[in-house]
């Protein structure tokens, strides 16, 4: 699934492993010239739905928003998201990320 971006250039959208209960989800990779590194860059984008994660993710994750809207749910804190925000995902936290509106971020995750 390509589409274009506001950059001029095209991003080879890959469909990620459906969640039940949610929409679809797509990544696509960054490219650098850093070779194998333990960090990577991602674009990623989710139709609207609810995406519990019970054990997290076994990485972490820094993002930010660039279009859409929806939270993140963690025990104690909800995070609004909407273009702007800055979020934070830590190795191994639960939480469940809900999307309101197609939301799209830019991602640095550290394996």
């Amino acid at each position: 699934m390509s589409s274009p971006e506001l950059s001029g250039t095209r991003v080879d959208w890959k469909p990620l492993p459906a969640t039940p209960g949610a929409g679809a989800t797509f990544s696509a990779p960054v490219e650098t010239t850093r070779g194998a590194s333990p960090y990577r860059l991602a674009k990623w984008k989710g139709e609207p739905g609810s995406y519990d994660r019970p054990a997290g993710m076994p990485w972490d994750e820094t993002f930010v928003v660039y279009k859409g809207r929806g939270r993140l749910r963690f025990a104690d804190v909800v995070v609004e998201l909407e273009p702007g925000v800055v979020a934070e995902l830590k190795k191994g936290v639960p939480y469940v990320f809900e999307i309101d509106e197609m939301l799209e971020k830019f991602a640095i995750v550290t394996l």
